[in-house]
C-alpha cells in the first residue's frame, strides 16, 4: 500500500491518498483543491472514508464523488455531523463500524468516539489512520457538540492496548508511533 499525504483546508487536515494495484482510496478529503486532483492523477478514487463527520474532515466529500464516482463510507453516528457541512443530496454509500474490513482486509474500522460519536479508526498492516483520535503529543478536542472526555478515555485506553506498534496518521500534525504515544503523550499516561 502506497501512502501519500496533503493537508488541506483551513485547518490543514491531513488528507491520505492510499494506493494498491486495484484501489484508490481517500481519508478525509477536507476540501477538493487543484493539488488534491494532482496527487490523484488520472487513475481516479474508489472510495473516500471518513473518519468522522466534521466539517474540515468531509469538506471535498461532494466534489470528489461528482468527479470521480467514489463512495462515501461514514459511521452512521455521525451522519447528522457530516450533513452539516455536505448536502444531504449527497449520500452516504456504506455506513461502517466495529470489525468491518475495507479493501480486501486492508484497513479494519475501530469504533473510537470521543472526538465525535461516530469517530473511527482504520487499522492497517503497521498503521493506523486515527482521525482526530489522538495527535504527535496530544489528542482531539471533546468540547464539540457530540464530543465526550468519557468516551475518548475509553477509546485512548483501547488504542493504547494494541499489541505491538504502529505509525500514526492523525488528522493534523505530523506522524507519530503508537510507542512515542504510549511513552510520551500524556493522556495515554494520565493513569
Amino acid at each position: 500500500m502506497e501512502i501519500e499525504s496533503l493537508p488541506l483546508g483551513n485547518l490543514w487536515t491531513n488528507c491520505y491518498l492510499l494506493r494498491t494495484d486495484d484501489l484508490v482510496i481517500i481519508i478525509d478529503p477536507g476540501a477538493a483543491t487543484d493539488e488534491l486532483f494532482k496527487l490523484i492523477g488520472d487513475g481516479g478514487v474508489d472510495m473516500i472514508i471518513n473518519t468522522h463527520g466534521h466539517f474540515d474532515h468531509v469538506g471535498g466529500n461532494r466534489i470528489l464523488k461528482e468527479k470521480y464516482g467514489a463512495k462515501i463510507l461514514l459511521h452512521q453516528a455521525d451522519l447528522a455531523l457530516f450533513h452539516e457541512t455536505v448536502s444531504p443530496e449527497v449520500k452516504v454509500d456504506q455506513f461502517i463500524d466495529e470489525g468491518d474490513k475495507i479493501g480486501a482486509g486492508m484497513l479494519e474500522v475501530m469504533h473510537m468516539p470521543g472526538h465525535s460519536p461516530g469517530s473511527i479508526i482504520l487499522v492497517g498492516t503497521n498503521v493506523i489512520f486515527c482521525g482526530d483520535l489522538i495527535f504527535a503529543g496530544s489528542i482531539g478536542r471533546t468540547d464539540f457538540p457530540g464530543g465526550s472526555p468519557a468516551d475518548m478515555a475509553a477509546s485512548l485506553q483501547r488504542l493504547a492496548a494494541l499489541p505491538g506498534d504502529y505509525t500514526l496518521y492523525s488528522g493534523h500534525g505530523p506522524a507519530t508511533t503508537l510507542a512515542k504515544e504510549r511513552a510520551m503523550n500524556p493522556f495515554l499516561n494520565a493513569g
